[in-house]
Formats: C-alpha cells, structure tokens, sequence
C-alpha cells in the first residue's frame, strides 16, 4: 500500500540473520541478566510486522473547546474542511500547522483522511507532523512500512517518521529500527539510534552495550550511543556506563553523558562515583555530573555537590546546579542563589535563572528578597521583569507590588517595556485582585496596552472591568482592538451589524411604535 519494496526487504532480514548468525556463534561472554540476549537479538534487526490501519482516536473534547475559541467568525469551521478538501498544497500546509500551533484536534478525520489520498510530499510531512502533535497512532502502520524499507522515501520524510515513531512509542517499530543502526548506511544511523532510547527497554539496552565494543565506531556514534543508553534507563548496562564515565582516557562527551546515564539509574553505587568525577577539570564533565546527582532527592552527599557547584568557578556548571536545586526543591539552597543574583560579574544568564528558582522554593527570605527588588528604585526595569515572570507563576508573594508596579508603569510611557512585561504575566492568570489593573489598562491610550487589558478581561471576565470592554467594542477608532473586543463579548463586527437583523430587537421596536400609536 505504501510503496514497501518486498524484494528489498527480504534482502534485509536475509542478510542480518546472517550477521546475527556469526555474532551468536561468539558470544559466549555475555552476562547473565536473566535475558537470552542471543534470543532477543534474534528478534531484532529485520523487517517489523506492520501494525494493521486504525482510524485517529476521538479528539479530547476540552481541547476542541478551547480550540474554537480561536475562531475568528462561525464559518472557519467550514472553510477549514473546505481546504482541506480542495485546497492547494501551501493552503493545507498553513492550516495544519494552525491546527498544531492552536492544539487543535477537531479535525483528525479529514486530516486522516487526507493523508490517504495526497500525492503531496509536503501535504503529508506536515500531516505527519501534525499526528506526532498528537500523539496519535493512527498512521503507525505507514511509518512502520517506511522504516522496513526507507531507501526510496525522502530523507526529510523519513526523519519525520522516526520522531514520529519516537512520540507515540511504536515498539513493533524496533526490528526495522535495529536494523537501520545495523546497516553500513550513516545516514539514518543518528535517527535510529535516537528513536531506540526512546522505545527501546533492557533487551535493546543489553543490544547497545554490545554494540559499543565494535573497533569501527566513530566518536560521534560513540556519543551517541551512551546518551541512548541513558535514555532506555536499563541497569543492566550500568557496569559498562561506570567503566567508561571513570576512563580518563575515554572521549570527554563519552565520559559526560555515561556520567549522567549512571545517575539516571538511581543506583546508589552511582553517587560516590560522580562525586569524585566532579573533582575534575573539565567543566562539561562536572556540569553532568550535577545532572547525574539530581536523580536523588534524598541523599544528602549529593545535596551538598549541588550546592557547591553553584559556587563554581564555570557558569555552566552553576547554571545546571540550579536547575537541580530547583528540581530537588533545595531550600538550604536561597542563600546561595540570592548572593549570585547580587555578585556584581556573575553572568545575567545565571542570575535570570535563580530568580524563578528562589520564588518557587517559597521561602520567607526568598520571597522577602525578590519583593524588595519589586520596590526599590535603584533596580533596573530589566531585573524587575525577571522577578515578576517569577512571582506571578507562584503567586506566593509580591502581588500587591507586582499591581503597584503595573500602574507606576501605566503613568510613564518610558517604561512601555516593562508595563508590557507585567500585563503579558497578569493575561496568564484569572485572579479577583487583577480586576482595577485590566480596567486601567484598557483606558490606556496605547493600543498594545489596550489589548493586553482585553486579555486580561479575556482570561478573568471581571465584572468590574465590563463597562471598560464594552466601551472598547464601542470605538470605532479602536481598530483592531474594537475588532478583539466585540468578539470576546459575542458582538457581530462593525460591519456587520447593519446586515445582520436582531428579531429580538426587530419585536421590540415594533411592541413600542404599537403603544405609541395608541
């Protein structure tokens, strides 16, 4: 049906049972982990079994809802299956990606349905794009049949269908994915290996272990293969891990990523070996060394090489001990990141990272700092853009300065910047005390401030806020703003009203010239 080349594939199983036969015949050194490995390499590498067709699953309904909030007017839904059906392919490939942009599910079938019969490349990479969106395994049985036999398939479209693969953990996929890693063809090597961590489970793990003992391997595929280890997260490959995050002599990004493969085991064994690796000098190895640690929340010795790298002399490595701190919820950890958002050299990068951190451990001091940032003058609007994107999300202090700043900023067209900071924050949320800020912003003679105040009215439909959107929808001279406005309130557009004949108002006129008439 798609195209499969049945003599190439027979070729394919013919020759990597083959292979497989010689490597059997040796491995006679192979611990043992309670798996054949020689049986679960003879169910690999070779053509998959094609999963039968299935329709898309019936789209969530909360996302449809909250998908046709996006339409513009009550006949986008047929126009979007109108192009769908007859439209060309720049047309459909704009709309699906809407649909994937909006999280838009509502038409899965027609998609579907479009896929069966475009003869578009592109039409179908996007279509393919939009069902990983999804996550939906409707197309499995094509992506299947394309990784059995992708030679003849463009190469853009065959790395689609192995994220595709990847999303929606399409393990009968892994024999042909197996035998792609296999092939004495790079080009696929990278995106298979890839899509194996992320279907695969011990047997493929045990697989990739013995793999890299083969001589011909570059660097690259060496990388590769011990960041896909650490993805499949098998312990039983944890020796091999160990070995080489330990090997002075092995490659440095072989070293790194084994370093946070063992990590991700959670085997305390783990520990003690990363905590000396983070001894070393070489900042990339100690920056995983910190990702490996933060896979145990309650070891105190790997709490305290947290702490310490965000004392590091190199700002990757701090930067990814916050990250853990965050991760961990270390709250003996504030001090040391309110001192990095105060040391006058330390890059912006890391102090914009802590800011977040400290307001979401929720600490008196913590929370004491950021709003004193809030509420002193001598702090940049850039710094104070920071710490409210931080305070908002939690909400846990500082929204009575957060609000107070909001109106400093309304009063100065010099701090536009910030003011469109703090309203961006305020539309994320519905919160009563947000009610007076959205009636004031929408007052506002600017225009981007005007319809950052109907997006807040949008989120919170506060009730003291009505007369101002209304007055809004009334403005002709609001331009798009009015267009904005009157569709949150259900309001026809301007030029449409007189069209559009209100039976209910119609009646009501005629009930008062009747009574005058008497």
């Amino acid at each position: 049906m798609w195209g499969q080349s049945v003599k190439k594939a027979a070729c394919i199983l013919v020759c990597i049972f083959l292979m497989y036969s010689t490597v059997f015949s040796e491995g006679t050194n192979t611990p043992d982990t309670g798996t054949d490995v020689q049986d679960v390499e003879m169910a690999k590498g070779g053509v998959s079994v094609v999963p039968e067709a299935r329709r898309p699953a019936e789209p969530d309904k909360k996302k449809c809802e909250e998908a046709a909030l996006n339409d513009e007017s009550s006949d986008d839904v047929q126009n979007y299956k109108d192009t769908l059906s007859y439209g060309i392919s720049p047309e459909i490939i704009t709309l699906i990606q809407k649909f994937i942009t909006n999280d838009d599910p509502r038409f899965v079938d027609n998609v579907y349905d479009l896929f069966q019969s475009t003869k578009s490349s592109a039409v179908r990479e996007k279509i393919i794009e939009y069902f990983t969106h999804f996550k939906d395994p409707c197309i499995e049985d094509y992506a299947v049949t394309i990784l059995n036999d992708p030679y003849d398939t463009k190469s853009s479209t065959v790395s689609l269908v192995f994220n595709y693969i990847s999303e929606v953990k399409c393990t009968e996929a892994i024999p042909a994915v197996i035998a792609l890693i296999d092939a004495d063809n790079e080009t696929y090597f990278q995106d298979a290996l890839t899509t194996l961590g992320d279907i695969g489970g011990p047997p493929e793990a045990l697989y990739l272990a013995k793999y890299m003992d083969r001589n011909d391997l570059t660097v690259v595929q060496k990388q590769s293969l011990t960041r896909v280890l650490g993805k499949i997260h098998s312990v039983e490959t944890w020796g091999k891990l160990a070995e080489l995050a330990q090997n002075k002599d092995e490659n440095t990004f072989v070293r790194m990523y084994s370093a946070e493969s063992i990590g991700e085991m959670q085997k305390p064994e783990s520990v003690p070996i990363l905590i000396n690796l983070y001894e070393e000098t070489d900042p990339n190895l100690r920056q995983y060394v910190i990702k490996g640690l933060s896979n145990y929340p309650d070891n105190s010795d790997a709490q305290t090489v947290i702490i310490q790298g965000i004392k590091d002399e190199h700002y990757k490595v701090r930067l990814e001990s916050i990250a853990a701190v965050k991760k961990l919820s270390l709250k003996k950890a504030v001090p040391y990141l309110i001192y990095r958002t105060k040391a006058p050299k330390e890059e912006q990068v890391v102090k914009n990272a802590c800011y977040p951190v400290i307001a979401g451990l929720n600490t008196q001091d913590g929370n004491a700092y950021l709003v004193s940032l809030l509420i002193d003058g001598q702090i940049s609007d850039g710094t104070k853009e920071q710490v409210v994107n931080a305070l908002v999300k939690d909400n846990n202090a500082g929204e009575k300065e957060i609000l107070a700043l909001a109106e400093e900023t309304l009063k100065d067209d010099k701090r536009k910047t910030l003011r469109y900071a703090i309203g961006k924050q305020l539309a994320e949320y519905a919160r009563p005390s947000y009610d007076q800020v959205c009636r004031d912003f929408m007052a506002s003679k600017d225009a981007a401030t005007v319809s950052l105040g109907i997006d807040m009215y949008k989120k919170g439909k506060y009730q003291t806020a009505a007369d101002a959107i209304k007055s809004v929808a009334g403005d002709k001279k609001a331009g798009g703003n009015q267009k904005k406005a009157r569709k949150i309130l259900g309001l026809p557009d301007e030029g449409q009203e007189d069209k559009t004949s209100d039976p209910s108002k119609d009646a009501a006129q005629q009930t008062s010239a009747a009574a005058s008439a008497e």
